[in-house]
């Protein structure tokens, strides 16, 4: 219980600090406030045309620019096809995001020119038929074009790996090229070895040429510079005077029916699961909250003497020959009494004490580190000898002597 005066210097101290502590707290409440509502400038996405970080393509979307491309990013579907025309290039970051009725939207979009940037292989199957996905390479070196697309071409060499496409069943070699081919020593995968896959696919389909570019990276503004990446990517991403950058949303709604509640895209079993958990959670308080009112105090029936207590853990010690466990002990105790002597500062080390302790003293540095943090004795003989030892160093340090303490 707080005395009377405890709490006037309490009231006290709240009324002086009262204002103060209001106008910090309406401050931290208003920068909270600007900091969720105020839209940053930048956008953080990967491949995002406004990004400037490392993994982002705005070095490509504004030299494409200053080219005469007019880019227009989007990240809805209905967006973006309503923004294509008959000169326009799509290019789409994320196919993996896209639910069926988004892909059959860009299927028959208006753009003459499609660009997939690792696509998966359900996006493949509705964009690019004539395509499959045909495994991954961890090989990052460069890569020669070994086709004869004229973007591929001017660019030369570019950076190679990534993921890796091949021609799908039924596909002739002249209705799918592939560039930048990808050799099955390279890589692990288990490709067949006489299909031949590259990172880089021109295709046509659904009356538009469909681009597959698997390596993402030659895009991104850490590597555009590098090799003959920017050459590539202005090749195909420049090749019309409007680019498209589709983004998807994974928050896009799709379908004709009404936006989903929060309960109705949650599993049936999250109901009886929530309802299991409360009856847990309630027998639990019931359990643990049964004692009501104060702790009340009881007389122990014995009174056990601290020196009693002391005695049997030594004989504990003593029966279980635990020497390394007792010098610990007799060790710690004098270790503290030593750095309450000297005034050693909070968080010194029993290293650091040794030095003090030496310079304290005037001893060796080194025999005073043998007995407050050396090896743990290997007789009783020994014990009895290190417990003198310390005894000797806290009287030279000028720690208070106790003959209540019995070690």
């Amino acid at each position: 219980m707080p005395t009377p005066s405890l709490k006037q210097d309490l009231r006290g101290l709240a009324a002086r600090w009262r204002w103060p502590l209001t106008v910090a707290a309406i401050v931290v409440a208003a920068v909270a406030l600007v900091a969720l509502t105020v839209p940053t400038s930048e956008d953080g996405r990967r491949l995002s045309p406004e990004n400037p970080a490392p993994d982002g393509a705005r070095g490509l979307a504004q030299v494409l620019q200053r080219q005469g491309v007019e880019v227009v990013s989007g990240d809805r579907s209905d967006e973006v096809t309503e923004a294509t025309t008959s000169g326009s290039t799509l290019v789409v970051t994320d196919t993996t995001l896209l639910a069926p009725e988004q892909l059959n939207r860009l299927a028959q979009d208006d753009a003459s020119r499609l660009i997939l940037i690792e696509p998966d292989e359900i996006a493949l199957s509705v964009l690019a038929p004539q395509v499959r996905a045909a495994g991954y390479s961890n090989r990052t070196d460069e890569r020669a074009p070994g086709c004869s697309v004229s973007a591929a071409v001017t660019a030369g060499a570019v950076r190679g790996g990534g993921q890796l496409y091949a021609r799908s069943g039924g596909s002739t070699a002249g209705g799918v090229t592939i560039c930048y081919p990808q050799s099955d020593s390279d890589d692990t995968s288990d490709v067949d070895s006489t299909t031949e896959r590259g990172s880089y696919v021109v295709t046509a389909a659904g009356g538009k040429q469909v681009v597959v570019v698997g390596q993402s990276d030659l895009l991104t503004n850490e590597y555009l510079a590098g090799q003959g990446n920017a050459a590539l990517a202005l090749h195909t991403f420049g090749a019309q005077p409007d680019l498209v950058w589709y983004m998807p949303d994974p928050l896009e709604q799709v379908g004709a029916g009404q936006r989903q509640s929060l309960t109705e895209l949650l599993p049936d079993w999250v109901l009886w699961v929530g309802i299991q958990l409360a009856l847990v959670a309630l027998l639990a308080m019931v359990w643990r909250a049964r004692r009501f009112g104060r702790l009340v105090g009881e007389p122990l029936p014995v009174i056990v003497r601290a020196a009693e207590t002391q005695e049997g853990r030594a004989r504990l010690y003593r029966q279980f020959h635990a020497r390394g466990r007792a010098a610990s002990t007799l060790r710690t105790a004098s270790l503290r009494r030593l750095a309450t002597r000297l005034a050693a500062p909070a968080g010194t080390t029993p290293e650091q004490l040794v030095v003090l302790v030496a310079a304290a003293t005037g001893r060796n540095q080194y025999e005073v580190g043998q007995v407050l943090i050396g090896p743990a004795p290997d007789s009783d003989g020994a014990l009895v000898e290190l417990a003198d030892r310390l005894d000797e160093i806290e009287r030279v340090a000028g720690v208070p002597h106790d003959p209540t303490r019995n070690r």
